[in-house]
C-alpha cells in the first residue's frame, strides 16, 4: 500500500515523501511436488485485494511433506496459527553452511511439536553472490529447488525478489499456505 507518513500543512509546507511497503512474502505449498512450489512478494493495495508483484518457482525440503521431518521436511505451517513467520533479516553476503543472497525466517515448531530451527529463502551461490565451483554453491538446475527445509530459490529469482524487495519496501513476514 502507498501510504502517507504524514501530512504537511500549511504555507511553504512540502509533503513528506510516500513509503513504499510489501504487505508479505508467501510460500505456497504444491503438495504434489514440493521442489515446485511458489514463493509470492505481495504488495498492500488500499481497500483492496494485496497485489502479487512477483512469483518464483521454490523448493522446500528433500521431497518429504512431513513438516517435522528436521533437515528434511519442507517448511512448517499450512494454518494461519502455524504458517506465519517473522522475517528477522536479509542479507546479500551471508556466509555460513548456505551463503549470498539470504532471508532468515523465525524459528518454528510444527504440528507435532518438534522445533525447526535455522529456516531461510535461500539459493546455491557464493557469499559475494556468484556462482561457485562447489555443488553447494553453484546452481545445477531442477534438483537443486531440493534443501534441508528452507525455501529454495535459483540464483535469478532470489536476486530478483531482492531488488523488488528494496524497491516495494521488504516485508516483515511470510506466510505458509497450501
Amino acid at each position: 500500500m502507498w501510504r502517507e507518513e504524514g501530512a504537511a500543512s500549511g504555507y511553504g509546507a512540502q509533503p513528506r515523501p510516500r513509503t513504499r511497503r510489501a504487505a508479505a512474502t508467501t510460500f505456497k505449498k504444491n503438495t504434489s511436488n514440493p521442489i515446485n512450489s511458489k514463493l509470492y512478494l505481495m504488495k498492500s493495495v488500499a481497500n483492496a485485494k494485496d497485489k502479487v508483484v512477483a512469483k518464483y518457482r521454490a523448493g522446500s525440503g528433500n521431497g518429504s511433506r512431513d513438516e517435522c521431518a528436521v533437515s528434511r521436511g519442507w517448511l512448517p505451517g499450512t494454518t494461519t496459527k502455524n504458517g506465519r513467520y517473522d522475517i528477522e533479516f536479509h542479507r546479500t553476503d551471508f556466509d555460513g553452511i548456505i551463503n549470498g543472497y539470504v532471508i532468515k525466517l523465525s524459528d518454528k515448531k510444527c504440528s507435532k511439536g518438534t522445533k525447526r530451527t535455522e529456516l531461510f529463502v535461500h539459493s546455491e551461490m557464493k557469499p559475494n553472490g556468484k556462482q561457485g565451483t562447489i555443488e553447494s554453491e553453484r546452481w545445477d538446475g531442477t534438483g537443486d529447488y531440493y534443501s534441508n527445509g528452507c525455501v529454495k530459490l535459483k540464483p535469478a529469482d532470489i536476486k530478483d525478489l531482492f531488488a523488488k524487495a528494496k524497491r516495494y519496501g521488504w516485508p516483515k513476514t511470510l506466510y505458509v499456505v497450501k
